[in-house]
């Protein structure tokens, strides 16, 4: 039962008089409630026995919370001795100093932190006195102040200060003070352990649930893990074949060379012939040409010939004629049979150089068709390749996903088994009858923690596992449909945190906050993948550590600029040069197939229907800048 001042019990009215006579510093001063909590504090002290007391210089008081008060009792204490000791009196900003005291007192004005400052002062050997308290599970002395009445008195926890491993005489209670209902405070604590038990049934459920659906996650990994495995043995395969047919290509190559050599020599050949033939002939007509001059005078000199041989007799007329004509014949043989060799010559010439024209021809066409054949089989490979590439891509997600996964999964089954094993032991307290209520505390406190780490925890697979599913499916469909830009980037994104930690490399994104566009998901997801695969293989190779960042922003003409930027090596020009050509790649000994590059130009320009440019100088990074349409157009 509270009592007021000016009714106190005969102790404490004696004590306090002599308190007052004694001290000189407060003989003018008016007695006040300040003055009456320093003087319950002085008895606090006579009355409780502390563990270890004789080996203590003096006691330690500390005020948590009210300056003005410290000041007061140090100037009320400074010179009070207890047992052969002194008093000092400190005031607390940092409640874990209040460790280091004998008495710590909590001001009116930090009753809210009640339950933390208890926490905090546990096995610390501290006398905990509180005012005006609220919680009465944790004080151990709670002064009360009753401003109708004027009157002040205390409660006592005496479970809390035997806990505390503090001795508290018989007399203190005849002070004024009461002490505290302990089955009252049972029952309360044994309400919310059922509830708590309850709650703990719940999240157990839960908890199954999740598991359950976690082995199912489990078991389609590693089915894609194993079809993933038989993808990269195929690829194996089709690489040594690629290799194969590439050296035949190089081959049939020199052969087409050597050929294309041989055929500008027969045509060099061909040409000095013809241009001989044409000198030939230039030849032959000028010859005839003169001949026919020739023809003209002697005919003229025919004529004058048979005026002056007039008189020559008929016989010799005739012999004349005879040999007339067979002049005439044998010329006119003679150039029969220049013209017969001269055209057989140009025949033969001719028919030989048909001949190897035609051979050429037709072993140009066998060339051809060949490497035609070739050049199919290479388009052939190099889709299985792509296809390859996309598995890869989709692979190093998986990888991700599940070393993100490990994580979060082992710190619920931590938190799980910690909470399973207070459970077990605060039962077992309870049914031996050992239960008290700073382990009930400690218990409470332990079960919110570990459902808390189990509820983000688990929250954070299943937000990984939803990510994952979304971005795989995109990759295997293919189909076009409406998304957000800005969220499906931080879902890929997220999907290759496990590898980009692994390189020590950070990520950072910018620009528009939402932006729908309509669009192939599957195809840019590649795209993002291949970058920061090409990123962490070659921009940041034998690099402590690493920056990506991503900004999106939106043009006038109804386009979407992605910009992807790295702080690693950078490039060289001519690796610039050829960076999308099909098979380039600085890391061919490293197992590099340079199609990474070429597959992402190609998504771009053809699948997205945009474009891609990028800068680097070496030492200074890269930037890539995709241009892509809000929407797709139809294909005619």
């Amino acid at each position: 039962m509270k009592k007021k001042i000016m009714l106190m019990s005969k102790p404490l009215l004696m004590w306090f008089c002599f308190f007052i006579c004694s001290s000189s510093s407060i003989l003018a001063q008016q007695l006040d409630s300040e003055q009456v909590k320093a003087a319950y504090i002085y008895n606090f002290i006579k009355h409780v026995s502390w563990q270890n007391e004789n080996k203590k210089q003096q006691f330690v008081i500390g005020v948590y919370g009210d300056d003005i008060f410290a000041d007061l009792l140090n100037k009320t204490l400074a010179k009070r001795v207890i047992r052969n000791k002194t008093i000092k009196v400190i005031a607390i900003k940092n409640i874990r100093e209040g460790k280091n005291t004998d008495l710590l007192f909590s001001a009116a004005n930090r009753n809210t932190e009640i339950a933390n400052i208890a926490a905090t002062l546990r096995r610390s050997n501290t006398l905990f006195i509180t005012d005006n308290s609220i919680d009465k599970h944790s004080v151990m002395i709670n002064l009360v102040n009753d401003a109708k009445n004027s009157a002040i008195s205390f409660e006592v926890n005496k479970s809390n200060i035997v806990f505390e491993g503090l001795v508290m005489s018989a007399e203190l209670l005849l002070l004024g003070g009461t002490e505290l209902d302990v089955a009252t405070l049972y029952r309360e604590t044994e309400l919310a352990l059922q509830a708590i038990r309850s709650r703990e049934a719940r999240l157990n459920q839960k908890l199954t649930d999740q598991e359950n659906q976690i082995t199912s996650a489990k078991e389609k990994l590693n089915t894609l893990n194993e079809n993933l495995t038989q993808q990269e043995k195929v690829a194996g395969k089709r690489q040594q074949e690629l290799n194969v047919l590439k050296i035949d290509t190089e081959q049939q190559q020199h052969s087409i060379r050597t050929k294309e050599l041989q055929l500008q020599q027969v045509a060099t050949q061909l040409k000095v012939a013809k241009t001989n033939l044409e000198n030939q002939q230039s030849s032959v007509d000028n010859k005839e040409q003169e001949n026919i001059v020739m023809a003209e005078k002697i005919s003229t000199n025919k004529d004058i010939l048979q005026q002056q041989q007039q008189q020559i007799s008929f016989q010799g007329v005739q012999l004349n004629k005879k040999n007339e004509e067979l002049e005439n014949r044998e010329e006119h043989i003679d150039k029969q049979r220049f013209y017969l060799i001269v055209m057989a010559f140009f025949i033969t010439l001719l028919v030989l150089i048909s001949g190897l024209v035609v051979l050429l021809f037709v072993k140009n066409r066998q060339t051809t068709r060949t490497l035609s054949r070739t050049l199919e089989n290479l388009k052939n490979m190099q889709k299985q390749l792509i296809q390859s590439e996309k598995m890869a891509s989709l692979g190093t997600l998986t990888a991700g996903v599940a070393h993100e996964i490990n994580t979060p999964l082992g710190i619920a089954v931590t938190s799980t088994s910690s909470a399973l094993e207070s459970t077990l032991k605060i039962r077992k307290n309870f049914e031996t009858g050992n239960l008290t209520r700073t382990a009930m505390q400690h218990y409470f406190n332990g079960i919110e923690k570990a459902s808390n780490l189990n509820t983000n925890a688990l929250e954070r697979v299943i937000e990984l596992l939803n990510n994952f599913k979304q971005v795989a499916a995109d990759q295997m469909v293919g189909e076009e449909r409406e998304i957000d830009l800005v969220s499906y980037i931080e879902e890929v994104m997220s999907t290759l945190s496990a590898e980009m930690k692994r390189f020590r490399v950070s990520y950072q994104y910018s620009g528009e906050s939402e932006l729908k566009i309509t669009t192939i998901p599957g195809a840019l997801a590649q795209v993002l993948t291949n970058l920061v695969t090409n990123a962490l293989k070659h921009a940041f190779e034998n690099k402590a550590q690493g920056n990506i960042a991503i900004a999106l922003t939106k043009t006038k003409d109804d386009h979407v600029v992605i910009v992807f930027k790295d702080d690693g090596h950078g490039m060289t020009q001519h690796v610039l040069d050829n960076i999308f050509e099909p098979f380039f790649t600085t890391k061919r000994n490293s197992g590099g197939t340079g199609l990474g590059m070429n597959i992402v130009y190609n998504i771009i320009c053809q699948k997205l229907q945009g474009n891609i440019k990028i800068e680097s100088k070496l030492e200074h990074g890269a930037s890539f800048q995709i241009t892509l349409p809000m929407k797709l157009k139809a294909n005619t």
